[in-house]
């Protein structure tokens, strides 16, 4: 358990440092883009699609960093229900179920770049795929996040079975 906790903050952080980065690129190519058409009656060509998937990796890194935080899926109905009688129990459930759902979404996000190595799609020499292969890293990274809240909830529910 305290190794998925750790890699899950160092994976946090390093996710924290990347949305950083990639929002202070996206501010950056968007005013040198504005300055260019402004000024120089130009631009830089593929800039809008590279902003297009910048925009993308800073919404679904964002995504892992609310999870992380606790402040993103949450199961209000099943919470509100069972809050009262077990919090163990509570957060156990809703880690499985989140698990499990982001276990089906990562499978398709992979499925989906797999279709996608296919195209052609090239922005600055790189293939689309690669620019949007954000999407199966960041379920896969809200699913460990959640596998970490499912074993600390089961340990936890054992430690009071004890006592």
């Amino acid at each position: 358990m305290k190794f998925l906790k750790r890699a899950n903050y160092y994976i946090y952080t390093g996710v924290k440092w990347a949305v950083v980065a990639i929002f202070l690129g996206l501010l950056t190519l968007s005013s040198v883009q504005v300055i260019l058409r402004i000024f120089f009656k130009g631009g830089i060509a593929n800039a809008e699609t590279l902003m297009r998937y910048l925009v993308l990796w800073v919404a679904f890194l964002g995504a892992c960093l609310a999870t992380y935080k606790g402040r993103h899926i949450n199961l209000d109905v099943i919470s509100k229900i069972l809050r009262k009688k077990n919090k163990n129990l509570t957060k156990l459930l809703v880690s499985i179920v989140s698990f499990a759902t982001l276990a089906v979404l990562l499978k398709s996000g992979i499925e989906f770049i797999i279709n996608e190595i296919q195209g052609t799609d090239m922005v600055f020499f790189v293939p689309g795929w690669v620019l949007e292969s954000v999407i199966p890293l960041t379920f896969l990274i809200m699913a460990l996040i959640y596998l970490q809240g499912a074993v600390e909830s089961a340990v936890a529910m054992a430690r009071e079975r004890k006592k």
